[in-house]
């Protein structure tokens, strides 16, 4: 296995959170990764839709596991940081887009 390339406080952001409420935030990643998926599809990046998409399965199908297990706070972690990136790299794709 990789090591992780998360800081220590990134980590315990997501330990500290009780599981009714990670499962909240799985949620709300996977409905945002969702967006992004459209999102991406509408800058001509439709290349990123399916993975985007079955990453958002993949949380909604393991968010009892990733919400109860230590590992989970790794999982969520490394969603936030997906779902910012993604977010950035559409906006500047969409911005240079409306430039030119």
């Amino acid at each position: 296995m990789s090591k992780s390339l998360l800081s220590p406080s990134e980590k315990r952001s997501f330990c500290d959170i009780p599981a009714d409420r990670k499962r909240a935030l799985i949620s709300s990643y996977s409905e945002a990764l969702r967006k992004l998926a459209r999102s991406a599809e509408a800058v001509g990046r439709a290349d990123m839709l399916p993975a985007l998409i079955e990453v958002a399965d993949g949380l909604e199908s393991m968010a009892a596991t990733i919400a109860e297990t230590e590992a989970g706070a790794e999982v969520l972690a490394r969603i936030a940081r997906l779902v910012r990136t993604t977010e950035g790299m559409l906006t500047s794709m969409s911005s240079s887009s409306n430039v030119h």
